[in-house]
């Protein structure tokens, strides 16, 4: 009780030295008025300093909780932080196996229009030697020599080429080195079109009706060679 009425004289000194220079007369007199409630009823006033206490304890509060709220969404962001730079050294190293992937692959069809795997041991078939033939243009792109099983017979090719004029040309050339029955076949999605008329070996004869008949005349060769036969396309 007693602190409570030395505290509303102190109040009452302030206002009526320096400090109430800064009020106006009608805040000062409503300040002493106040004050005058006060020491009527002490209960009020400590009522409301409890109060305010409260608030003020409630603002401490809530300013620790936001602090606390900002400490931990520092934490998420360095957390994502550290996310974002394992993810991006990751994306680095995957465009790194990417482009290693890439000359790889690029590597490999340079060893397969050369013919020559770029690791291990390999053996090639020596076809001749050459001074005045060149067919290097028509390997710029991968070439594959394979065969098709036709009757019990092997039949071997060469291929593929995207136009049948640089086929034809090809065939002239392969002429020139001996094979003279070389000529172009067509196939269309992946299935063999039979043009008979195409084949020089038919040139000037008759050209056979179907595949059976165009086996059927082909000569056996003698003991101890391979027989030779030509489906005609």
């Amino acid at each position: 009780m007693r602190k409570g009425l030395t505290l509303v004289a102190l109040i009452t000194l302030l206002l009526n030295t320096g400090y109430a220079q800064k009020l106006s007369k009608d805040e000062t007199k409503n300040i002493k008025n106040e004050l005058k409630e006060y020491m009527k009823h002490p209960e009020t006033y400590k009522a409301k300093m409890d109060e305010a206490k409260a608030n003020r304890d409630a603002s401490d509060a809530q300013i620790t909780s936001l602090k606390s709220d900002v400490d931990a969404a520092k934490a998420s962001a360095d957390d994502l932080q550290k996310k974002v730079t394992a993810d991006e050294d990751q994306i680095k190293q995957l465009q790194e196996d990417a482009d290693k992937a890439k000359e790889a692959v690029a590597a490999a069809k340079e060893a397969d229009v050369k013919g020559t795997p770029s690791t291990g041991t390999v053996y090639k078939i020596q076809l001749g030697m050459y001074k005045g033939f060149n067919v290097n243009k028509y390997f710029d792109q991968p070439r594959s020599i394979g065969y098709e099983q036709v009757d019990g017979m092997n039949r071997y090719v060469i291929g593929h080429f995207p136009d049948e004029q640089t086929a034809l040309k090809f065939v002239d050339d392969i002429r020139r080195l001996g094979i003279r029955d070389a000529f172009v076949a067509k196939y269309i999605d992946g299935q063999r079109v039979y043009e008979w008329s195409e084949n020089p070996k038919y040139k000037g004869k008759k050209v056979p009706n179907s595949l059976e008949e165009a086996l059927g005349q082909g000569k056996p060769a003698g003991k101890g060679k391979a027989t030779k036969q030509d489906d005609g396309n």
